[in-house]
């Protein structure tokens, strides 16, 4: 498992590569779910064949639906450390994922990677950038639930 420091360059490595749905490599594409899944994979919190497990993402999928597909398929590689809306004074460590509820969602839909609270790495429409998740149009002040991949279970337990 890679270090925080050490996540957050591989995060960081992956701005400029273009939107490309379902898309699962660097320079060449990726989506703001399987963004997240790579990341999971290069620090060594996720197998390499955890595209076997995911449902692929739609950018319809979570219309009139209620099925946490997104959440489930990557939260069970990190301890939920915290829910909150999308605002300075939330708590995000770097290397956490952060899963938010964005266009009027009743699920979590979209996904970025902190590198610095309140700054992550997401993949939009016109690729990846790194962001003020805070100020940003699709994400500031958002459902948010943020995801530790360096805890695997609850601390004490």
């Amino acid at each position: 498992m890679k270090t925080r420091i050490e996540a957050v360059q591989i995060a960081r490595s992956y701005v400029g590569t273009p939107y490309v749905l379902g898309g699962r490599l660097k320079s060449a594409g990726v989506d703001c779910a399987t963004l997240l899944g790579c990341y999971l994979i290069d620090i060594g919190a996720a197998p390499a064949d955890l595209w076997m497990s995911l449902d692929g993402y739609h950018h319809d999928w979570f219309l009139h639906n209620a099925n946490e597909r997104y959440l489930r398929g990557l939260v069970r590689f990190g301890f939920r450390a915290a829910s909150s809306l999308c605002r300075a004074d939330a708590e995000a460590l770097p290397g956490d994922l952060v899963l938010f509820k964005v266009v009027g969602s009743k699920v979590f839909n979209h996904g970025a990677i902190v590198t610095s609270w309140p700054r992550g790495v997401h993949a939009g429409a016109d690729g990846v950038h790194e962001i003020t998740l805070t100020t940003h149009k699709l994400t500031g002040y958002k459902p948010m639930e943020v995801f530790d991949p360096f805890v695997k279970t609850v601390p004490g337990s």
